[in-house]
């Protein structure tokens, strides 16, 4: 090759880099960024923003103090308190959940929600931080002790619960199902005033709601619905999750977690 021709692609090749570093430095779309991570994002914002849905005692509701609080709410006081941040709590229906924290409105949700197959297609979920089962609750005086005896009656569930999905697949034909958005106080005062039979919550829920209304009984516990609840977290959110499963295991081995559910319940029952 000859000299001239050389050296023309040499300063070809020098001239290129320059007008690429320059197109680069005004046009930074250009350059490689990583992206921040949820978590890091979060501690720039200095707050974790929280979706529940404040109507399920003594998980989540709001106080006579106009306060969002319960076993939930107590958890997640913790978690931010790890991440050494404010906490923000949003009240979400609860079958709007998924989509909010879907679509970047919230950072997790947390409303004693259980992980189904098909919640978890859409999002992560932590590690389980209590376990429960369903029951009806029915007025005292009922004469209901079976999942016969609600056949031809109407049954109450709370609208994206699991519950409702078990009365969908289970008494769907054999019962008028009527779902509810919020089970304190909407779903208590349709089944006082006789507008449904039963409604299906969860066993520590109906606890709460029986102590305080004494003509509420607990009619029977569900056979087959044990589940557990966890923390909803966006996928590709690991770092975050990380901390949450850090701080629920730590809850888990001191003891704590069992005095948070204890108080938060003996809480609800002397505020109401």
């Amino acid at each position: 090759m000859e000299k001239g021709v050389l050296k023309g692609i040499v300063i070809g090749v020098i001239i290129g880099l320059l007008i690429g570093y320059v197109v680069a430095s005004f046009f930074p779309v250009f350059k490689f960024q990583k992206e921040e991570s949820l978590l890091e994002k979060i501690k720039k914002r200095g707050v974790l923003i929280v979706g529940t849905s404040a109507d399920w005692p003594p998980f989540e509701y709001i106080d006579k103090n106009g306060q969002y609080a319960g076993i939930d709410i107590e958890i997640v006081k913790k978690i931010a308190e790890a991440l050494g941040v404010k906490l923000q709590i949003k009240d979400i229906k609860f079958d709007a959940l998924i989509a909010a924290l879907k679509g970047g409105e919230i950072d997790l949700v947390i409303a004693d929600m259980t992980p189904t197959a098909e919640r978890e297609k859409e999002v992560d979920f932590s590690k389980p931080y209590f376990s429960d089962v369903f029951v009806f609750v029915s007025l005292k005086e009922a004469p209901i002790s079976s999942i016969e005896d609600l056949y031809g009656k109407s049954v109450g569930v709370q609208q994206g619960t699991t519950q409702e999905d078990w009365a969908m697949e289970n008494l769907k034909g054999k019962c008028e199902i009527k779902s509810y958005t919020k089970v304190y106080p909407d779903m208590v005062l349709v089944l006082e005033r006789g507008d449904v039979s039963a409604i299906l919550v969860s066993k520590t829920v109906a606890e709460v709601i029986i102590a305080k209304n004494p003509k509420l009984k607990i009619a029977f516990i569900v056979k087959g619905t044990e589940e557990y609840a966890a923390i909803a977290v966006p996928e590709n959110a690991e770092d975050l999750k990380y901390i949450v499963n850090k701080v629920i295991e730590q809850l888990k081995s001191t003891g704590e977690l069992d005095k948070i559910i204890q108080q938060e319940i003996d809480k609800w029952l002397k505020e109401q």
